[in-house]
């Protein structure tokens, strides 16, 4: 083990930090890292060996409520060494320091055991669903700008937290579909289109998000969500969607489910 640092990401670091998340064969673009880096700069942590950037981790905040750990990430050849444990380690002291009452993240099977020991508990399966597409990366313009009071609106119904930082970056950038009773938002991704979230009052209004979403872009998709839901599995299903990748949320602090019954697709592992 060589000369070992632990320091804040910034925009320089975007195209390691890429190469990072594509050789672990994850879905996250350039602007992907950009966002959260500009929305929470003093939680995007790297670790340094001998001046090369081989780990990650990040921290978003949603008010003092809730924060959310994702991005972590270890380059194969420095794996072992305790890296993703000292970095995790330092966003909860950071997340402690805010004086969040909740960190969650959505755990891998063979990151489960080192997030029980820094104090997380296993809250519930999430899966990610993913339907095969042309792959041409034909993708028509949103069809009107976003209102955005109504998707903050919907989101604070369904998500029980304020995410109104995040929506406002997504909505500057990526597609978003708006009805009375839901919104959905589909952005590009290294390996298919992102499709969340996705938040409707009723599975009809979801149904009908997700086959503008789809009808103005051939795929292929990925697709975020809670197999617990009582209609969001079925909704995939009958889209043509298979789950391909099981996940565990873990928590840690105060008891509290951030999702309710609306939210038929999350906004993604790195943002919860």
């Amino acid at each position: 083990m060589g000369n070992v640092k632990i320091r804040l990401l910034t925009p320089a670091d975007v195209p390691r930090a890429l190469e990072l998340s594509t050789a672990a064969r994850w879905n996250q673009t350039p602007a992907d890292w950009r966002t959260v880096l500009a929305l929470e700069p003093e939680g995007c942590l790297g670790l340094e060996e001998d001046g090369k950037l081989v780990a990650t981790t990040t921290l978003l905040r949603y008010g003092t409520r809730l924060a959310w750990v994702g991005m972590v990430l270890t380059d194969a050849d420095y794996q072992r060494r305790g890296y993703a444990r000292a970095l995790v380690s330092r966003s909860l002291e950071l997340a402690d320091a805010w004086g969040v009452e909740t960190t969650k993240l959505d755990a891998t099977d063979q990151g489960i055991a080192l997030y029980r020991s820094l104090g997380f508990e296993s809250e519930q399966c999430i899966e990610r669903w993913s339907r095969a597409g042309a792959g041409s990366g034909v993708s028509e313009a949103r069809e009107t700008a976003a209102d955005f009071a109504l998707v903050q609106a919907l989101d604070s119904e369904a998500f029980f937290v304020d995410r109104s930082r995040l929506l406002q970056s997504m909505l500057a950038r990526d597609d978003c579909f708006t009805a009375r009773d839901g919104y959905l938002v589909r952005r590009p991704g290294a390996r298919a289109t992102y499709l969340g979230p996705c938040v409707a009052r009723t599975p009809g209004a979801a149904g009908a998000l997700l086959a503008r979403a789809m009808t103005k872009n051939d795929g292929p998709f990925f697709w975020d969500l809670f197999p617990q839901h009582p209609h969001a599995a079925t909704l995939a299903a009958s889209f043509g969607f298979q789950a391909d990748r099981k996940l565990t949320r873990m928590s840690r602090g105060k008891q509290f489910t951030e999702c309710g019954d609306g939210v038929y697709a999350i906004a993604g592992f790195e943002f919860g």
